[in-house]
């Protein structure tokens, strides 16, 4: 099959694929990214940003987006929307992407156009999902693999979700990083199933949930976790054994 990655250029979106690409070697491969600008963001977030960033650079744990052949592709549903389309893909997986796919690129794929949130839907859409459920001091934390039927966002009917304990002497982006073992593997094994033919089988979500944004200063000052620590990124190794 075509597969088609649609991901963000930041340390879990790359975690997540080191995890699923070596088990799809079989398939035709394609990753786009987007990477947006942080400019806008508070001074917190934009320290999470640049950490990332350098963390990007300076690990030899994980094979980075250039080994992986990525390319940057911002506008999905404008400008870069013919390149996205000439991949030809059967299944479309969306990991992190920042942008709102709207119905032609939606459309593209074969068979299935699927997103892999961070978060438990439907309680928790839209971005930092895991950092709000921290907030709130849920016990468990997860991710939800749905697919992708309109512009609405996170709003899909769920394939399966994956439950990890939250650390709280651990910071967000440890937390973030820590679910994506079990949420990789609901992906790897979607992606199997639709190469067999069987067709995923999926149930609309129950209830309207609720939509975080980007959370502001003060919210992230009451935070009981960090956003991230130093050693987040010196022992990737963790993230990558079951």
């Amino acid at each position: 099959m075509n597969l088609v990655f649609l991901v963000n250029y930041d340390l879990p979106a790359l975690l997540a694929l080191n995890r699923i690409v070596p088990a799809c070697t079989a398939h035709n491969i394609q990753i786009f990214y987007t990477r947006k600008s942080i400019s806008d963001l508070c001074p917190a977030l934009k320290q999470l940003g640049e950490f990332e960033v350098k963390a990007l650079e300076a690990t030899s744990n994980l094979m980075s987006f250039q080994q992986l052949g990525a390319i940057a592709l911002n506008a999905i549903n404008t400008d870069d929307f013919s390149r996205y389309a000439a991949a030809k893909p059967d299944v479309v997986v969306s990991i992190r992407h920042m942008s709102i796919l709207q119905a032609p690129a939606i459309a593209v794929p074969k068979l299935a156009m699927l997103n892999l949130h961070s978060g438990l839907l439907p309680d928790y859409q839209g971005v930092m999902s895991t950092f709000r459920a921290l907030c709130h001091r849920e016990i468990t934390i997860g991710t939800t693999l749905h697919t992708i039927e309109n512009s609405d966002i996170d709003r899909g009917p769920v394939i399966a979700k994956s439950q990890t304990p939250a650390q709280f002497d651990q910071s967000y982006l440890w937390n973030v990083l820590n679910l994506y073992r079990e949420g990789s593997r609901n992906v790897i094994k979607a992606i199997t199933q639709l190469k067999s033919g069987i067709p995923l089988t999926s149930k609309p979500q129950q209830g309207r949930g609720r939509y975080y944004t980007f959370p502001t200063a003060t919210e992230i000052d009451a935070a009981p976790v960090s956003l991230f620590a130093q050693s987040d990124a010196e022992h990737l190794d963790h993230f990558l054994t079951d």
